[in-house]
């Protein structure tokens, strides 16, 4: 085993001929297209770019493990490695451990297209997604003149750019030539197809591809511009091919070894020093390396439960934690955790898995939630948990679900020790009983979803699900975000969030806020600050469907409610905790707020139960106990 080298032509030749694969241990491919224009800068420059790793194995071996193909069209939509399928074409075959993003943007920039949506443009527009390929702007490259010499500006990069085929047919685009100047000046273009490199032979002349350029040529303003810098353009061309064909510039170390084992072992010591892979990729890989289409089977509930609901992120680390939980193994988040015998499990329960986490995040949506509301994605596997094990799911059960959920976010008890709190949540929720063989078999201490009983856990750090008197206040004060919308849906358990989405709506519109209508009002300045710190507030919010809520916008309250009939009024009124006998002018608002508030304060004390006291059966369990339940 030693260093050896081989050019970009060679590896982008290996991959288009079958000859180079990325193992199942390799993640998704994940850099932007300015990562990639970056790099082709850094190749034009000479810089080092790193070291790759390499696995040389017959293809008599290679056919018992995972490969995956190379991108060469990426997709923002789909960004997944399509499985190598069929027998190999060649006798020894390449498995790329390091460098996979590196590799697969040269070969998306020499061979591919890149397709991302516009961010200007709705996901259902059909112009959104547009495939690039790379271009170099030949008529902006970091080049000056010194006498006969062209040496590179260091202070300017190459402008690489992904572009469509009519974006590249543009001769120049308009820019500022100062900040106030009046006058737009036009920055002239010529970009050139970076794949029309790899057509070049070894033995290259720049001036025959630069005739070519000009015999492309449309415009008599580009003409001039390009014969202008016919230097410049030559020395660009002869750069990228000497890159293209260097023998060494590809630095690697390859191993041959036959046991994915061992590989996996290489990889993991090689990636945990650096920054190439973090630590759920690294734990990921550990799983899909010994389960064939396990990443085909994951990335495919991961994009069913985030189709679900709105703007849900649920990534691969939420999903094998879920797993860790659920089949009764180690909750350490670490790779002994995912020993073979364990992944074996996780596989052969895959199925019930996948439907436990599904069904969890439908209810999720029941509750109104999505991805930015859902503050602590740990709080959710407790919930996964009791559905794999068969809890039932009827009307009491999900009420005490939403309201454990509710607590959870509210006191933020997952912002640390998730290992710790997953595994005491577990061992109360659970009993344990022996098979015949004597393995351990875990089931629910009951069949419904009992949150007195999660109140009786004792968890690490002094943390408690439950919620104080003084607690309830300081929550009220807060600010239009999530933990006011838990706070809102706590108020309003009647509302069908499945059905419809909810905004939360300012009842005094914030537009009035403002220090001119304040001054207007004879409001004193002096409580100027204290108005504005309200009206954000939960005593000034309420929760309005879209057809509500568009009908509302910014009218005072007062002119609102008086364009509804007196029955509409009396149920909104009601619905809303407005207090009786207040005046809803705006130069009423602290009333308004305070007796509002009152309203919602005693409310929330009977929602949240805050009157009653532990149980003296509350289970207790040692810092030291803890940790031993990470390693069981």
């Amino acid at each position: 085993m030693s260093y050896s080298s081989l050019s970009i032509k060679k590896a982008i030749d290996y991959i288009d001929q079958n000859k180079m694969y990325l193992p199942a241990l390799q993640r998704k491919f994940v850099w932007d297209k300015g990562q990639i224009e970056l790099l082709f800068d850094s190749l034009m420059r000479n810089y080092p770019i790193g070291t790759f790793l390499f696995w040389k194995l017959q293809k008599s071996v290679a056919k018992n493990y995972v490969f995956y193909d190379f991108l060469k069209e990426y997709d923002q939509r789909s960004p997944y490695n399509r499985r190598k399928t069929g027998t190999f074409t060649h006798e020894e075959i390449i498995g790329v451990l390091d460098g996979q993003q590196r590799l697969s943007s040269m070969y998306i920039g020499f061979m591919g297209t890149h397709t991302t949506k516009d961010r200007w443009k709705r996901n259902n527009n059909d112009d959104a997604y547009k495939a690039k390929s790379l271009y170099l702007n030949l008529l902006s490259l970091p080049y000056v003149l010194d006498g006969s010499k062209v040496i590179v500006n260091e202070q300017e990069n190459f402008e690489f750019k992904f572009l469509t085929a009519s974006e590249a047919r543009n001769t120049y685009r308009t820019q500022r030539s100062a900040i106030n100047s009046p006058v737009d000046e036009l920055d002239n273009l010529y970009w050139f197809k970076v794949s029309d490199a790899l057509e070049w032979e070894e033995d290259f002349d720049s001036d025959e591809v630069y005739q070519q350029i000009l015999s492309r040529i449309t415009t008599n303003e580009q003409l001039e511009h390009v014969l202008a810098n016919n230097k410049q353009i030559k020395k660009g061309l002869n750069t990228l091919h000497k890159r293209i064909f260097d023998p060494k510039l590809l630095s690697y170390f390859e191993i041959a070894k036959d046991d994915l084992d061992d590989i996996l072992k290489i990889f993991i010591r090689v990636n945990s020093g650096g920054t190439v892979l973090n630590k759920t990729d690294l734990l990921f890989s550990t799983i899909v390396a010994t389960w064939d289409d396990g990443r085909e089977k994951i990335e495919a509930t991961q994009k069913l439960i985030n189709a679900k609901g709105d703007k849900f992120n649920f990534g691969t680390e939420f999903l094998m934690r879920c797993c860790l939980v659920l089949t009764d193994a180690p909750v350490a988040y670490k790779v002994n955790s995912f020993k073979s015998e364990n992944v074996l499990k996780i596989q052969s329960e895959w199925e019930n898995i996948s439907k436990a986490i599904s069904k969890c995040v439908e209810l999720l949506v029941q509750f109104g939630f999505n991805g930015s509301l859902l503050t602590s994605q740990n709080a959710v596997i407790l919930i996964v948990y009791y559905i794999y094990k068969g809890g039932d799911l009827s009307q009491t059960s999900v009420g005490n679900i939403r309201k454990y959920l509710i607590h959870a976010l509210l006191n933020r008890i997952f912002s640390s020790s998730q290992e710790s709190l997953l595994s005491a949540f577990r061992n109360g929720m659970r009993e344990t009983s022996s098979s015949s063989n004597n393995e351990k078999i875990y089931s629910l201490k009951g069949s419904s979803f009992d949150f007195d009983k999660l109140l009786e856990i004792k968890l690490p750090s002094r943390k408690t699900l439950a919620i104080a008197e003084t607690d309830v206040e300081s929550l009220l004060m807060s600010k239009k975000g999530s933990i006011s919308f838990f706070l809102l849906s706590l108020l309003y358990p009647q509302l069908r969030y499945q059905d419809q989405s909810f905004d939360q709506d300012h009842i005094h519109p914030a537009a009035g806020f403002n220090k001119e209508n304040l001054i207007g009002m004879g409001i004193p300045e002096d409580q100027h600050q204290h108005w504005l710190e309200c009206r954000d507030t939960v005593p000034n919010l309420q929760l309005l469907n879209d057809r509500w809520n568009k009908s509302k916008n910014a009218k005072p309250i007062k002119k609102w409610l008086e364009e509804l009939d007196e029955a509409a009024q009396r149920t909104f009124k009601i619905d809303n905790y407005f207090p009786d006998g207040v005046s809803h002018d705006f130069y009423d608002f602290m009333e308004f707020y305070e007796k509002r508030k009152i309203m919602l304060l005693k409310q929330l004390y009977l929602v949240l139960e805050i009157t009653k006291a532990p149980s003296s059966s509350v289970l207790e369990f040692s810092d030291n106990e803890y940790e031993e339940t990470l390693e069981e």
